[in-house]
């Protein structure tokens, strides 16, 4: 299980986490949602130990492995599409090759009875046992999968990586994370550079997942889709509910008002027991009973309202100025692509005021 515990980061005087503390369980899909800047993806770069917190901690176990997708990224990779996502299964084609020379060297060796034959014999059955369930038998069938459901056709393997665009390339790296099959997905922002046809079967392959999987998106119906808790962060805080995005939503919404219900009501007591204290503070009959609406009122825990970041930012568009009456004229405008003739000698104009 990934844990992190007491994370805190600020800038200036303001925190982005201020102690925060989050347990990634098996099968978790963790949205994490709030406004621009509050440190969504500063937070998965923290996991992967691209950025240090100031304080807190990350940990896992040993065997625990992470695949994430960042916002942008190229590979640079000259190989083919086919070649460079198939780097993503290394170990599995290592594998295949160690079976390959296990059984190479058993068929030449005669010594039956001997220990080394034996111990040969037991690797190959462990190795080859460990090759299937990593899907060895498969990563042919699953590479070309994993490639056509993003959106790339088989003509496209052969292709060099660097023919393609940073999105196209985007995709690449995709598919190597889906197909290393890491203990926790990281993504950020995984739909931006996906078509609909390849978001809907992302969505499903995510859905089947076996790991733990931690997303940034601003895809509403993604997020609905494929999630099962959501992670607010807000004002250096966060808020866990094991619930997809929409029903988070009207479950923070109606948390904070009850809240701001109990609230009032809670002031509106103080405010009762400190009008009672004031009045009655000087006679000396009733000392015993002010002291103890004193520390009766010391002891109240006071109710609080989850902040809400309204921060906004406004942007001023000036009037243009007037322009002139003639906006735009043409005389005898002629265009031609080769052979083909799209304008031929058009004459026109454009006045202030026309909507052409």
């Amino acid at each position: 299980m990934l844990n992190i515990s007491n994370l805190s980061i600020h800038y200036g005087n303001r925190y982005l986490f201020d102690s925060v503390s989050i347990a990634v369980r098996p099968l978790d899909r963790i949205g994490l949602v709030g406004r621009n800047g509050t440190g969504k993806s500063t937070l998965l770069k923290i996991i992967t130990g691209e950025e240090l917190p100031e304080e807190g901690t990350v940990s896992m176990p040993n065997d625990y492995t992470l695949g994430y997708l960042a916002q942008e990224m190229e590979t640079g990779s000259e190989l083919s599409i086919y070649e460079e996502t198939a780097t993503a299964l290394v170990a599995l084609q290592e594998l295949e090759r160690r079976i390959e020379a296990i059984g190479i060297e058993l068929g030449e060796r005669t010594d039956y009875e001997s220990d080394e034959y034996t111990a040969l014999v037991n690797e190959l059955t462990d190795s080859d046992q460990h090759f299937g369930n990593l899907g060895g038998h498969t990563m042919e069938a699953d590479i070309e999968q994993v490639l056509t459901g993003l959106g790339f056709i088989r003509t496209d393997f052969t292709r060099s990586v660097n023919e393609f665009s940073g999105g196209w390339q985007m995709r690449i790296e995709l598919a190597k994370i889906l197909l290393s099959k890491p203990s926790c997905i990281l993504l950020d922002e995984p739909t931006n550079h996906l078509d609909i046809e390849s978001i809907q079967w992302l969505e499903q392959f995510l859905r089947n997942y076996k790991g733990s999987i931690i997303m940034v998106s601003h895809d509403r119906k993604f997020l609905d889709t494929v999630t099962n808790r959501t992670i607010e962060i807000s004002l250096g805080k966060i808020y866990d509910y094991n619930l997809s995005y929409s029903k988070f939503i009207i479950q923070r919404a109606e948390i904070r008002k009850q809240q701001q219900a109990s609230y009032v009501s809670q002031q509106k007591e103080i405010q009762k027991t400190q009008k009672y204290i004031e009045r009655f503070r000087s006679k000396a009959s009733l000392a015993t009973r002010v002291q103890s609406k004193v520390k009766q009122l010391a002891k109240v825990k006071r109710v609080e309202i989850d902040e809400v970041d309204k921060s906004r930012m406004f942007f001023k568009f000036p009037d243009a100025p007037r322009s002139g009456r003639l906006i735009a004229e043409a005389e005898n405008l002629s265009k031609s692509y080769d052979d083909n003739l799209v304008l031929d000698k058009i004459n026109f104009a454009i006045e202030r005021g026309e909507k052409v």
